[in-house]
């Protein structure tokens, strides 16, 4: 097991948080789970920073120096000035790192707590072992909360390797990448699929959790963009244009091609992928995501829905992905104590929850019991 350490940044005095091959961040706002993702963002980004990409794919640090590293616009990052981020029990330092108990890769950043900057310094850079962690691949997928909504075209950009970007802007250019005709890991092909060409996956995908839609994605070189449009039996237009449907498909599209092209060994992190869903479409993202985990790409949601919860636990019943690879996380924060409570809940092999505790979507009994007791005293 890899844990993130955080350290006096922002809610965590000092934390040590599971990362597992499927990762999930749970629980009520403001308890710890965005500051989580922002930290290993502003980790991966100090590492692109510093980092050269080497032979094999990943990335190496020869040499240190102290410099300074943004603390807004990489990754869509918008932390403000170090006061921002500094807690409040830290008079000047922040650790930010992964460790698994051999292995370790952390570094140490100062803010200046007399006039806030832009930026954090980078003081100090900790390795012990010989560290492999994911977040030092190449290849690093991100999915911001706020994806793109339906658009007639998006821009076509040149990228050093496949990804739909952090808004999901490039979705279009990626499912249409050479012609659709590029083949992704079997282990993530849909059940006795035809093929396993990326423009058929991701309509048999899209199908299976929201049925009846298929997408076609188009590339102009000669201006410079790509259109995603979808077929549609109401209209007498076939195909219709992306901005004639809803913003479930568009939220959607970019895990779906994510989840398919992500590199094994790699991160993809993706931040409430229920937006816009039915719950019928969030529970089958939650299965689908479990797959794409048991492929070996390392997966870690954030996420609201006790949906995609079920989704997980159904994939585990079925022996998609192992129990042993999937943990929970449940941020909290009833004592009022120093920082955020963060506890880790496992499944077993049936997908039965190895903890339930208070707080823990567990909304819909408590609403039934008030509706419950309203209605005894009607």
């Amino acid at each position: 097991m890899t844990y993130l350490n955080i350290e006096h940044f922002k809610c965590f005095v000092n934390a040590n948080i599971p990362i597992n091959k499927l990762t999930v961040f749970a629980g009520a706002n403001a308890n710890g789970k965005s500051t989580s993702i922002q930290a290993l963002l502003f980790l991966r980004q100090t590492i692109e920073q510093y980092g050269e990409v080497n032979q094999n794919g990943g990335y190496t640090i020869r040499g240190f120096i102290e410099k300074n590293i943004a603390l807004n616009g990489e990754y869509l990052l918008l932390l403000g000035n170090s006061s921002f981020v500094l807690n409040k029990h830290s008079d000047r330092y922040l650790v930010i790192g992964l460790h698994d108990g051999i292995n370790e890769f952390i570094f140490t950043y100062e803010a200046d707590n007399q006039i806030p900057q832009l930026w954090l310094h980078c003081k100090k850079l900790d390795i012990s072992g010989e560290p492999n962690f994911p977040i030092l691949k190449h290849e690093f997928y991100y999915l911001n909360a706020e994806r793109l909504g339906p658009r007639v075209q998006n821009s076509i950009e040149f990228f050093d390797y496949l990804n739909v970007g952090w808004q999901g802007e490039r979705t279009g250019q990626v499912i249409d990448h050479n012609g659709g005709y590029f083949k992704i890991d079997n282990k993530r092909v849909f059940p006795k699929s035809e093929n396993s060409f990326l423009n058929y996956q991701v309509n048999k995908w899209l199908d299976f959790i929201i049925p009846g839609v298929k997408v076609k994605a188009i590339t102009n070189s000669q201006t410079l963009s790509s259109q995603i449009t979808l077929e549609n039996q109401y209209t007498v237009s076939e195909p219709t244009l992306a901005t004639n449907l809803g913003f479930g498909i568009s939220y959607l599209l970019p895990i779906i091609a994510t989840g398919l092209i992500a590199e094994k060994d790699s991160y993809f992190i993706v931040e409430n992928p229920e937006a816009h869903l039915h719950p019928s479409a969030q529970s089958k993202v939650g299965r689908f995501l479990s797959i794409i985990a048991n492929s070996g790409v390392n997966v870690i949601i954030e996420t609201h829905s006790d949906h995609v919860i079920n989704g997980i636990q159904i994939a585990t019943a079925k022996g998609e992905i192992l129990n042993n690879n999937i943990t929970i996380n449940y941020f909290n924060n009833e004592d009022r104590g120093l920082q955020p409570d963060v506890s880790p809940i496992t499944l077993s092999p049936n997908g039965e929850l190895s903890a339930w505790p208070k707080g823990f979507f567990d909304q819909t009994q408590i609403d039934f019991s008030e509706l419950l007791k309203a209605r005894k005293n009607v």
